[in-house]
C-alpha cells in the first residue's frame, strides 16, 4: 500500500502511515499555555528548552518538535524579528547537535524561517499561511523545504473580530486553496505543503467545533485529501466545554479534541468489495500538541483500532 510522504532536508521524510504527533516548544514569555516555561531572558539559558525536548523524543516518541519564539495567541503584538531570532536559534542549534528529531519553526518572518533552517529546522510553520511576510512563499520555495500554511484572518490584535463566515468549512476551504495556488505560483510544490485549519485563529467556539466535526468529512474532501495539521491542543472552545480556564488542565479535553478529528465524518460511501469502509484518519496526518506522551498513546491506540479487520 502506498504511504504519503513529506520529504525532509539532508535525505530524510516523515511517514504518515500513522497520525503523527508534532510538539509544541514555546520559547517566549507570554504564550496562553506555556508562557515563560521554557523562556529566559539570560543569552544562552536554554537548559529547560532543550531538556524538554529531549524528553518529548526520549519519552514520548514525538514526531516533529515546533520550535516558536513569537506568541500569536489572541491580542498578542508582534515580537521583532532580532528578538526571536535570539529566542529560538540557540534552542534549535542545541536541539540540532543532540538529536536528529525532525524541527519545525514556528514563525511570520520569513527570515527567522531562512535562519531557522540554516540552523537545523526542516519545516516552516506559518500560522499566517504566508501572507504576513510576502517573502515567506519566496523563501520557502528557495530553501525546498515543506510549508506548514494554517488559516486566519488578520493579524493576532485583530482576528477576534474577523469570525463571520457564510459556512466556515467551505469558507476555510476556499480560503486555504488561495494559499494553496498562490505558494504554488511561488514554485512550491504540493507535496511539500500541509495545510492547518487555524483552530483558534479568527474563529469562535461554534466554526471551532464545526471545523473539528467536519475535518475528516467535508473539509478533507474540498481540500481533494490535502495533508494535515490540526492543533486544538488546550484552546479555549475546550475550555468553554469543559468550564475550565486553566489552559494546562485542558490535557484530556484536547485528546476528545484529537480523536474527534481523526474520526470524524463517520463512515464514507465508499464501496469497497461491496461493503463500506471507513477511511482511516486521512483528515488529519498530524497532531501539533503540548501533552505529547498523552495524546500520543490516544492516537496509537485510535490507530491500532482502525488498522484492525
Amino acid at each position: 500500500e502506498a504511504v504519503r510522504v513529506l520529504p525532509l532536508p539532508r535525505n530524510r521524510l516523515l511517514a504518515f502511515n500513522q497520525t503523527l504527533i508534532m510538539g509544541i516548544l514555546n520559547v517566549t514569555p507570554d504564550s496562553f499555555s506555556d508562557g515563560g516555561q521554557y523562556y529566559s531572558k539570560e543569552e544562552g539559558n536554554i537548559k529547560k528548552a532543550v531538556e524538554e525536548a529531549l524528553y518529548m523524543v526520549n519519552e514520548c516518541d514525538v514526531d516533529v518538535i515546533d520550535v516558536g519564539g513569537e506568541s500569536t495567541r489572541p491580542g498578542s503584538k508582534e515580537v521583532a524579528v532580532e528578538e526571536e531570532m535570539k529566542r529560538v536559534l540557540p534552542v534549535i542549534e542545541e536541539i540540532r547537535c543532540v538529536s536528529d528529531v525532525p524541527i519545525s519553526i514556528d514563525t511570520r518572518h520569513s527570515a527567522v524561517a531562512k535562519a531557522a533552517i540554516k540552523a537545523g529546522a526542516d519545516i516552516i510553520n506559518d500560522v499566517s499561511g504566508g501572507t504576513f511576510d510576502p517573502q515567506m512563499l519566496p523563501t520557502a520555495s528557495s530553501l525546498s523545504v515543506p510549508i506548514i500554511l494554517m488559516h486566519s484572518r488578520g493579524t493576532p490584535e485583530t482576528m477576534s473580530k474577523l469570525t463571520n463566515y457564510s459556512n466556515v468549512v467551505e469558507d476555510v476551504a476556499s480560503e486555504l486553496w488561495d494559499r494553496v495556488h498562490d505558494a504554488e505560483n511561488h514554485g512550491i510544490y504540493k507535496w511539500n505543503i500541509m495545510l492547518d485549519a487555524g483552530i483558534g485563529f479568527a474563529k469562535g467556539y461554534e466554526e471551532n467545533v464545526s471545523l473539528l466535526k467536519h475535518g475528516n468529512g467535508k473539509l478533507r474532501d474540498l481540500l481533494q485529501d490535502a495533508s494535515m495539521l490540526w492543533g486544538p491542543s488546550r484552546k479555549r472552545f475546550i475550555g468553554t466545554i469543559v468550564e475550565e480556564e486553566d489552559a494546562k488542565e485542558r490535557d484530556f479535553g484536547t485528546i476528545g479534541a484529537c480523536l474527534a478529528v481523526i474520526c470524524g465524518g463517520g463512515n464514507t460511501n465508499d464501496e469497497m468489495d461491496g461493503t463500506k469502509e471507513w477511511r482511516r484518519g486521512v483528515g488529519c496526518h498530524m497532531l501539533r500538541v503540548h501533552n505529547v506522551k498523552a495524546v500520543k498513546q490516544a492516537v496509537m491506540v485510535m490507530d491500532a483500532i482502525h488498522k484492525a479487520d
